[in-house]
């Protein structure tokens, strides 16, 4: 979230991050994180803002459907990065189709952290008229950054969940949202004269458990905001 984006327009989610313990060289940073809302009442709506928990988050796969997720918890940062096993929480996930709408629901749980990488700050002096009120943490603990996580979902199968924010010093190339990667049932469509001979009109098509990559599906829409002390 920086400080010249001008609009907040879907803005449904914040990602926060709050450390536990100050974070320091050779320590290990003790992290909150939530898919939050984030309300903003200025002009085009911008600053200010709200940082508030329990929000959620929808992404896009290539063909149209949606994952749309849900929730919070805690993880451990090793102090020489990399993964760590000790992690909480999780929240909720419901996918549709965009092939047929089927919609499918469920929650997941968070297994492990894979990696962190902490950017910049979203609070800083400089920026002025970026006054926000954060009812998750505290605000000058807010940074940008990355986490990925491992999840495992209530129907068996499992998947990486990234939440990512950019901090107000970074460039607009810096990612914001959520992406998660699930398996999804989807129609294994059968195409004549594509990949099989000519079938007959009634051919069954059946389901098939596919991985689905789901993305933020755009550039100018701020997602995502970490809490790290």
């Amino acid at each position: 979230m920086k400080c010249t984006k001008s609009s907040f327009m879907g803005l449904s989610i914040i990602l926060t991050m709050t450390a536990a313990a100050p974070l320091v060289s050779a320590q290990a940073a003790h992290v909150r994180w939530d898919i939050a809302t984030v309300p903003c009442s200025g002009p085009n709506s911008g600053f200010p803002c709200t940082l508030n928990p329990g929000g959620s988050a929808t992404a896009a796969a290539q063909d149209g459907s949606t994952i749309t997720m849900t929730g919070s918890g805690t993880f451990v940062s090793p102090a020489n990065g990399g993964s760590s096993n000790a992690v909480t929480g999780g929240g909720t996930w419901k996918v549709v189709s965009a092939a047929d709408g089927t919609i499918t629901t469920g929650t997941y749980t968070v297994t492990e952290l894979v990696q962190w990488e902490k950017s910049e700050p979203l609070a800083v002096p400089a920026c002025g008229t970026c006054e926000t009120t954060d009812n998750i943490g505290d605000i000058h603990q807010a940074w940008g950054g990355v986490a990925i996580l491992r999840v495992a979902y209530s129907d068996g199968t499992t998947g990486v969940l990234t939440l990512a924010c950019s901090g107000l010093p970074d460039p607009f190339a810096i990612t914001e949202g959520i992406t998660a990667s699930k398996g999804v049932m989807l129609n294994n469509i059968a195409i004549p004269g594509i990949n099989v001979p000519p079938l007959p009109p009634n051919f069954p098509i059946t389901k098939v458990l596919l991985p689905v990559l789901f993305w933020n599906p755009g550039v100018f829409q701020y997602f995502a905001e970490f809490h790290v002390n």
